[in-house]
């Protein structure tokens, strides 16, 4: 009994020390123009390695980012705004091509032709609280991508909101707001979860929003607050109130 005591010790010893190891190995890569370990977002990403975080700060930067490595990606409001990563105007701004990428707080516009402001070509990643905006085809694409969870972007200006067509399933899209967007704010041919996404064109009265493209139906869709303001001689405008979910990381 002694001895296998002893042994299970020595073998929780062993993984407590592995976990630690790899607490101690993730590291936390800075992006800016001043002060920063990298100017470029995708020199940090080239020489991160898998479970660090790269924290760009805000600017401008113009580059198309491509990731292979499961990594954290957070834009940081340093005093001007979340970051704006601009592609452009040619392939894809950001394309995810590894499992369990986060993709969090950044303006991604200027995507070229047939492209889009974020590609996603692998399973398992978080798309949170960006803004996809002025992109010449897609806002978000999903190309046999299954299991991500997108949520609190605003998604606006695209020819296309979000494009997903057969053979990604299992994706959650959920407390976005899609809103003039060309073409469609949305098209799905996989088989997802939507809910409590905002749409620019779900029709008074609506209690449902069926997504083009297949049998999809968002059940709890939301309208955009309309804020009526004016003076007494009855004159008023309408605007259109935007707000940005925080959606919980994982949920």
């Amino acid at each position: 009994m002694k001895e296998k005591g002893t042994r299970w010790m020595i073998v929780s010893a062993l993984i407590l020390a592995a976990i630690s190891f790899s607490a101690a190995e993730a590291a936390t890569i800075t992006v800016g123009a001043e002060g920063c370990d990298y100017a470029s977002i995708q020199a940090a990403v080239d020489r991160a390695n898998p479970g660090d975080t790269i924290s760009v700060q805000s600017g401008t930067y113009r580059e198309n980012v491509v990731v292979e490595k499961a990594l954290i990606l957070r834009g940081a409001d340093s005093g001007s705004g979340k970051p704006l990563v601009d592609g452009k105007g040619t392939g894809s701004v950001v394309t995810l091509s590894a499992d369990g990428i986060a993709l969090e707080g950044f303006v991604i516009k200027n995507a070229g032709f047939g492209k889009a402001g974020i590609e996603i070509k692998s399973d398992k990643n978080q798309i949170l609280n960006n803004l996809v905006t002025e992109n010449r085809w897609y806002g978000v694409s999903l190309f046999d991508s299954d299991e991500n969870v997108i949520s609190g972007n605003v998604v606006s200006n695209n020819k296309y909101g979000i494009w997903i067509p057969a053979g990604s399933d299992g994706n959650r899209i959920t407390k976005n707001e899609f809103s003039k967007n060309a073409n469609d704010n949305a098209v799905d041919a996989g088989t997802n979860q939507w809910y409590e996404n905002v749409y620019d064109d779900l029709k008074e009265g609506e209690t449902s929003y069926r997504i083009p493209g297949g049998s999809n139906v968002d059940n709890d869709p939301k309208a955009f607050e309309l804020e009526t303001t004016g003076d007494d001689d009855g004159s008023s405008t309408i605007t259109v109130k935007i707000t940005i979910p925080t959606p919980i990381i994982g949920s």
